[in-house]
């Protein structure tokens, strides 16, 4: 992983006091949680963890996390385990930010249980096609009847 630090924190954690706290259906997979939530936010933030940049938690938590593969009653208390991991941190001096960075975990982990399917995988985004829209899609054929793709016809001359 990216250093130490984040393994060996989180392996601290998983055997915790503050971990067996957490609910039964998720204390198996706590270090799974956390080494696929360091990964993730490290790969958009390359300062992590000694600083955050905005909007990085939010991103993992809507993208990354539900995407993790765990059992239902697992992956409901995803955003609690890693706020407690932050809570944690803290509270043994390692991390200055800790009980902040809990609390953003803990209001981005409404738009995180969103994104879960109840039977298991992730609820897409919607994405509505503008009302000035073509009609027409780069697939279909062009209107002008040469028998072609519209994004080998007529496409480009229609902006």
């Amino acid at each position: 992983m990216f250093d130490n630090r984040w393994d060996n924190w989180s392996g601290d954690f998983a055997e915790s006091f503050a971990a067996s706290l957490l609910d039964t259906s998720v204390r198996g997979y706590v270090p799974e949680i956390l080494a696929h939530f360091g990964e993730s936010i490290r790969a958009i933030d390359p300062d992590f963890p000694e600083s955050v940049a905005a909007g990085s938690f939010a991103k993992v938590m809507t993208e990354s996390m539900p995407r993790l593969a765990l059992p239902h009653a697992a992956r409901a208390q995803v955003p609690e385990v890693i706020a407690r991991f932050f809570e944690s941190l803290q509270d043994a001096g390692r991390l200055g930010d800790g009980d902040d960075w809990a609390a953003q975990i803990r209001i981005i982990g409404a738009s995180y249980l969103n994104r879960l399917k109840p039977g298991g995988g992730v609820r897409g985004v919607t994405i509505r096609k503008a009302a000035a829209a073509s009609p027409i899609g780069r697939n279909d054929l062009c209107p002008c009847g040469s028998g072609k793709k519209y994004k080998k016809c007529c496409l480009g001359s229609a902006a």
